[in-house]
């Protein structure tokens, strides 16, 4: 039976009537399961009645959540025109046999064309809509809109109205995506007033814009002076510039031709952050470019399918595992490796949750959102070799944990799971402990104590919490936290947000105050691994043998001079005065010379 004859079933079972008016919309839905939208005929008829509504199922899985959306897209309706909804009958047709359609998400369209009837005043038939209907006429978010959007392209629609999200959300992004890659506006709506002049054709529909853009007065703030001489600081230049050219590399490949604003936004974006390093915040210059990277990574992958996706998330989990091995632990690089491993405990994490949601993705929405699930993971491995590798060259003796730690560890996993239940930290924590690692499992056991605690202070306090942080910033990670306080204190100053920044300010303060008391609790427990500690007596023993054959060598040489100088001693004490000599030959002796015979003289005359 076609919707004209149960329109006029309808109608003659409500008895005679004075008129009747038809309206006639075409709204997307997703197929569930199948990744793609598809484009389903609404129809209305409004006559004279009692307030009787009756929806007329092309579709078996139209569900009680469509059913209730109706009822309020009429009620509101009714009452935005200032009609009584006590005096009309309506009659909805959904005409799409598919079994798998249902949900809210055609509340917008079931309120535009109960107004559309009502006023006898036909809608245009060059757009759609997609979006929920409160009572007071808001129109909330809905999923699956790229598979919508790509089901208005399939049918010639010229735009879209969508609700209205916030403008750094994934919602968001997937808007702008679905908006290049299927060339049609993407209209954002907060309710039904903003989105009658559109549908009605009195106002013309503009392109979604990408804006992603926050400019810092990174030139207003003051470089950094160095507040741990002993710290490796130096250390952080590296891991910067690394992760830099981490998400740069991720930028490069987005297709330049279909999102060139978002490109050129990221790049601009990154040379900001550059700048901020420049100035001595490593950390929060690396920050806001790890926190870049799943943007885009998404614009990268767009509208990849469920099994490209669920390849790309397998080779990130590849990666991620072959960093099973670590590298000594020594005095001197303990943070960087408890730091490595902490990352690595949260991707590892971050990739199960990814792949689970992965799997029960329905639409295109849903496993782009797995693949931003998924990104900080491929970032926190690379940032987890890039650290592995700086800490080869760190120097120090090699040390390992103090067990101690264990039940400091299990008391305070106990608390956060109570606490904040399932979430990240908590369960990186449970998967350190268990492979004892409880030096790490403290680490994301303190983020999980400061960053799920929401409560905020007054700003001066604020600012003191600041000041303290820089103070007795001690450590790597503490001393770069301190920092970022810093940063985003001035930050705030400059641009007169201090509300906006103050949970970010706070935030940072108080986990490098955290983390540098947890460092001295770590530092204080380590001890020289065993291998050290037989290496340390071997070299001892050898030199000892050195030593030894050293003295014995000097003895006898010191006996053999001492024997040369006894004999030196003997032979000047014993030498003969020149005086002595003379003395002892006879006169005659001495005297006595050899006569020769001598020439008669000759007398003259």
């Amino acid at each position: 039976m076609n919707y004209y004859r149960t329109i006029a079933l309808v109608l003659l079972l409500l008895g005679p009537v004075s008129f009747a008016y038809t309206a006639h919309f075409t709204a997307p839905a997703v197929l569930i399961g199948l990744d793609r939208g598809e484009m389903t005929n609404i129809s209305l008829a409004v006559t004279p009645g009692n307030g009787t509504i009756i929806v007329n199922r092309g579709s078996p899985n139209v569900g009680n959540d469509t059913i209730s959306s109706i009822h309020t897209a009429v009620s509101y309706a009714t009452q935005y025109l200032n009609f009584s909804e006590k005096k009309y009958n309506f009659a909805f047709q959904i005409g799409n046999n598919n079994p798998n359609i249902s949900g809210p998400s055609g509340g917008f369209a079931f309120t535009l064309l109960t107004i559309s009837a009502l006023e006898k005043r036909p809608l245009l038939g060059n757009f759609t809509v997609t979006g929920t209907i409160s009572p007071d006429g808001s129109v909330g978010p809905v999923g699956g809109v790229f598979d919508k959007v790509g089901a208005a392209n399939a049918v010639d629609s010229e735009f879209i109205l969508v609700p209205s999200v916030d403008r750094f959300s994934s919602e968001y992004l997937l808007y702008y995506m679905a908006q290049q890659v299927y060339k049609i506006p993407v209209v954002e709506i907060s309710n039904v007033s903003q989105g009658l002049p559109y549908t009605f054709g009195v106002k013309e529909p503009q392109n979604l814009s990408f804006n992603i853009t926050t400019n810092y007065h990174a030139g207003m703030i003051p470089n950094v002076s160095t507040l741990c001489p002993l710290c490796n600081e130096s250390t952080f230049g590296p891991l910067t510039a690394f992760t830099f050219n981490f998400t740069q590399n991720q930028i490069d490949q987005i297709n330049g031709t279909l999102f060139g604003s978002a490109k050129l936004q990221l790049d601009s974006q990154l040379q900001q952050y550059r700048q901020i390093s420049s100035k001595g915040y490593y950390y929060t210059g690396a920050d806001f470019a790890f926190i870049e990277d799943p943007t885009a990574l998404m614009l990268r992958y767009a509208n990849v399918s469920k099994l490209q996706a669920g390849q790309i998330i397998a080779n990130m989990s590849a990666y991620c595992n072959a960093l099973n091995y670590t590298p000594n632990m020594t005095s001197q690089n303990y943070e960087f490796i408890i730091g490595g491993k902490l990352r690595l405990s949260w991707a590892l994490m971050t990739l199960k949750s990814a792949s689970s949601f992965l799997n029960s993705s329905q639409t295109s929405d849903e496993i782009m959102q797995a693949l931003q699930v998924a990104a900080p993971a491929q970032a926190w491995c690379a940032a987890t070799s890039e650290m592995y590798n700086i800490s080869a060259g760190m120097g120090g003796y090699p040390v390992t944990q103090s067990s101690n730690l264990r039940s400091q560890a299990l008391s305070e996993l106990a608390y956060a799971q109570k606490v904040y239940g399932n979430q990240l930290y908590v369960q990186a924590a449970n998967y350190s402990i268990a492979n004892n690692d409880y030096a790490t499992a403290l680490y994301s056991l303190t983020y999980a104590n400061v960053f799920y605690n929401s409560t905020v202070p007054a700003y001066n306090t604020i600012a003191s919490t600041v000041s303290t942080a820089l103070s007795r910033a001690t450590g790597i990670w503490p001393t770069q936290f301190a920092l970022q306080s810093a940063f985003y204190l001035n930050e705030a100053n400059a641009s007169n947000s201090t509300s906006a920044y103050a949970p970010d300010i706070y935030s940072t303060a108080r986990l490098s105050l955290a983390l540098g008391s947890l460092n001295s609790e770590i530092y204080a427990g380590l001890t020289p691994s065993h291998t050290y500690i037989d290496t340390e007596e071997a070299q001892i023993n050898g030199l000892s043998a050195q030593v030894q054959t050293l003295t014995y060598m000097l003895m006898l040489v010191i006996i053999l001079l001492m024997v040369v100088f006894a004999i030196l001693i003997f032979l000047i004490v014993n030498r003969p005065k020149q005086s002595e000599t003379a003395q002892s030959i006879p006169p005659k002796q001495a005297l006595q010379v050899p006569k020769k015979s001598m020439p008669k003289r000759r007398r003259s005359r």
